[in-house]
């Protein structure tokens, strides 16, 4: 058990949202980041920000405590449109 822990955190990291909530996602994510549902998708993805145009790169996908059985799609969920480079 404890290699399949090993295998599957391997070039992650834990963090923490603005609210509260804690998850494991990409190695390389940073604070700043964004942590969002991305329409048609099955996860979570991490995504940053590129020069405050509106554009976001895409860092990976990350599992947050919390958010992973439809809590993050309810109705006070502000939506949005963004561009992936």
């Amino acid at each position: 058990m404890l290699i399949d822990i090993k295998r599957m955190t391997f070039g992650r990291r834990l963090f923490q949202t603005r609210a509260g909530l804690i998850g494991l996602g990409p190695g390389f994510a940073e604070i700043g980041d964004l942590v969002c549902v991305l329409s048609g998708g099955h996860v979570l993805y991490v995504l940053r920000e590129k020069n405050q145009c509106s554009l976001y790169e895409f860092v990976g996908e990350c599992y947050v405590h919390g958010m992973m059985d439809g809590e993050a799609l309810n109705s006070s969920t502000p939506q949005r449109e963004f561009g992936i480079v």
